[in-house]
């Protein structure tokens, strides 16, 4: 009984990760969201680890993957970037209703809800995902936790001394709202991207690929620190449409 829980306690580490990630987008403490968003990542990791060498994958253990997921690589990079078009004066809207003894007041940011289509493209993805029976060892599209942590570096990376003078063309609705487009349609093709798993003897470039990634990484993570993401994200879509259009 415990060992067939293991797998699901990370899943659920992952989830609370990804609650408290919302909290910290929410209060703009977006270095904070992005560890919260590591260590969730991380713990999404090892749920499929352990239940694969401990022989206890269950059909429970992958629908409660992906709600978990839904959240810390869904939601997530959502509210993150409903953040971000607030910060780039997006304008906002007070809205007020009052029914007799009822009122009701808040403010929000049309345009801002765009950043929703996010966790709409994460979810189409993961469902999607959960009625895969094939094993193979890449990925279609990129994977939501790669455009979470993509998506929640972002106010890292527009602050880092070396990207400062771009940060006005970033945080603009157009470029935003281009970046939105791009995650939801990278995380839905069809391409076969790069997976740190299924290396082969017989075939090099399984083996190539992801060590010239985790080069670049390294080098990219000693130089920006946790705002290498972007540059090693961007690194991993361009070397797999690399590979697809080799045919390797």
């Amino acid at each position: 009984m415990i060992r067939k829980s293991i797998p699901h306690i990370f899943t659920l580490l992952n989830l609370f990760c990804g609650c408290a990630a919302v909290f910290l987008a929410f209060s703009h403490f977006f270095h904070a969201a992005l560890v919260a968003v590591m260590l969730g990542v991380f713990f999404d990791f090892f749920d499929g680890f352990f239940a694969r060498i401990l022989n206890v994958e269950s059909a429970l253990g992958v629908q409660l993957d992906s709600l978990a997921d839904m959240i810390t690589s869904g939601f997530v990079p959502g509210v993150v970037m409903y953040q971000l078009f607030m910060i780039s004066g997006a304008k906002s809207v007070d809205f007020f209703y009052q029914h007799e003894n009822f009122s009701l007041v808040f403010t929000i940011v049309p345009l801002a809800l765009i950043g929703f289509l996010i966790p709409l493209g994460a979810a189409f993805r993961l469902a999607r995902f959960n009625l895969i029976t094939e094993k193979v060892s890449f990925f279609r599209g990129v994977p939501t936790p790669a455009v979470a942590l993509f998506i929640v570096a972002l106010p890292l990376f527009i602050q880092h001394p070396l990207f400062i003078s771009i940060k006005g063309f970033i945080l603009t609705p157009i470029t935003l709202t281009i970046i939105v487009a791009l995650s939801v349609f990278f995380m839905n093709i069809h391409w076969k991207m790069i997976a740190l798993k299924g290396f082969s003897r017989s075939d090099p470039w399984t083996i190539i690929f992801p060590l010239i990634l985790l080069l670049i990484s390294i080098v990219m993570f000693y130089i920006l620190g946790l705002a290498a993401l972007i540059i090693i994200i961007i690194t991993y879509i361009v070397l797999s449409l690399l590979k697809n259009v080799l045919g390797i």
